[in-house]
This record gives C-alpha cells, structure tokens and sequence, in this order.
C-alpha cells in the first residue's frame, strides 16, 4: 500500500477487522487495524472514524480494479494506506488475523503519485524557467502568453476548470 498524504507514518500491529465503508464509528474497532473500502465518505472521513473508534491504522481499499493515491487534505494520528481493490479482497480473507499495516516510509521506492496542480505547478514553472533561458530579456508576462498561446488544448475548447490552458 501507499501512504495517504496526511496520515502519521507508523509501524502499527493489530487484529485486523473489517470496517465496511467506515461511514460510521465502532467501538469494536479498537486497537485494531481497520480495513475500509473506498466509497460514499472521503478518505479524511473513513480515517477520522477509525481514529475516533481507538483504531490503530485505516487500510482504505479501491472500489475498482488497480490502486490510488488518496490525501486527508488535513493530517491524522493514525497511519492510513491506500491499496489497490485486489490487495484489498485478498486482505478480506485475513480479517480476525494479527496484522501489520507498514506506514513509516511510504512507498518502498522513495517515489510518490501525485497529480492535479499539486505536479502541474513545478512542470509549468520547469518549462517556464527554458523558455526563459532562451529568452532572456522576456517578461514573465511575455512568457506567461508564449506558454499559454502555444498550450495544446484539452478538455473543453479554451481554458477551462478541469485542464487550465492545456498541456504545457
């Protein structure tokens, strides 16, 4: 699993159980480590329950094939992972088992997925920074239009809330 942007990052052990959607809080939860499927209520809300409950870690689990990267646009005091829907189903079949939910590094390479403004702003600031050092005497407001002029559109025709301008 991967971390969810916000949550501590800690080693916990415990009985694993299942949460459902963790839509709710339940005192049965805790010193366990809950395991939540994606859906209904945010990934802050599925993780606050579980803390609010005594539980030791949250492992939220994909409602489709593959995994996610998930953030609590906020912080926690538990470890939360996300985990693809198939790690998920396989961990179903452990529920009343002694687990450890690994939550102190992240992701085993050192690398985290990201996407939205949070990676558009340093690619657009990278490109912005070339055109620059080709066009020393430009002004931001000069490369400003040269990046938004030779944007490729997507998404709706012209700028738009989901794409901006477009691909830089």
């Amino acid at each position: 699993g991967a971390n969810i942007d916000g949550s501590a990052r800690a080693d916990v052990s415990g009985t694993l159980v299942s949460g459902g959607l963790c839509d709710s809080t339940d005192a049965g939860w805790s010193g366990k480590v809950v395991l939540c499927q994606r859906g209904t209520n945010s990934f802050a809300d599925k993780v606050s329950k579980v803390q609010q409950s005594g539980g030791k870690g949250a492992a939220i689990y994909n409602n489709v094939p593959g995994g996610f990267a998930g953030t609590l646009n906020g912080s926690s005091t538990i470890p939360g992972i996300s985990l693809s829907q198939e790690d998920g189903v396989a961990a179903l079949a452990l529920v009343n088992q002694a687990s450890t939910l690994a939550n102190s590094t992240g992701t085993g390479n050192g690398y985290e997925y990201y996407d939205g403004t949070s990676m558009a702003t340093p690619h657009v600031s990278g490109v912005a920074a070339l055109v620059w050092s080709f066009n020393t005497a430009w002004t931001n407001a000069q490369i400003r239009d040269a990046l938004q002029k030779s944007a490729e559109d997507l998404g709706a025709a012209g700028r738009d809330t989901s794409y901006g301008f477009g691909l830089v």
